[in-house]
């Protein structure tokens, strides 16, 4: 319904009977099926702004610190614009969505975008892949590095998986 996955957006959020759009909210109600008219209308998502409310600047300085890293900045210099990350990173700090003990929203965001960075990927004017060195970039961000995170839950000897599994969906 979003997409097949073929790398080719102009077939991704296909509404219902015809057309497609960018919006979320547009594109779920075409495809709601009410027909006892018991469903909402669903509502349009708040702007980090409207979320964060007083405390929108104060996020916003410490993601775009965390973006403006050394590691970050190299990839983002090549191919990886960090803008729609830092507004993520904003929302997440905010809404308090994935929120742990151990590893704040700031740092899940970051995550993965380190991790986006260090996938091989093609730049028009390079003649080869380009991969990021993310080693240690949660040092520079102010995040648990792997080992940090990675601490064995007591009651049932079960090891938590790290960013990089969750994220991936590689864990057992």
């Amino acid at each position: 319904m979003c997409g097949d996955n073929n790398g080719n957006p102009d077939n991704d959020m296909q509404m219902r009977r015809s057309g497609r759009t960018n919006d979320p909210v547009e594109f779920g109600e075409s495809w709601k099926l009410d027909r006892r008219g018991r469903c909402q209308d669903a509502e349009p998502a708040k702007t980090a702004e409207e979320v964060c409310g007083d405390k929108y600047q104060e996020k916003k300085t410490e993601c775009e610190r965390i973006f403006n890293t050394e590691k970050f900045r190299d990839c983002s210099e090549l191919v990886h614009d960090t803008a729609s990350w830092i507004e993520s990173c904003i929302y997440d700090e905010c809404e308090g969505q994935m929120q742990r003990d151990d590893l704040p929203p700031k740092c899940v965001v970051a995550g993965a975008y380190a991790m986006r960075c260090s996938n091989n990927f093609w730049e028009r004017d390079l003649k080869s892949p380009y991969k990021s060195n993310m080693k240690d970039w949660e040092k520079d961000a102010g995040c648990p590095t792997a080992d940090e995170r990675f601490q064995p839950t007591l009651d049932t000897g079960c090891p938590q998986p790290t960013l990089e599994e969750e994220l991936a969906g590689n864990f057992k």
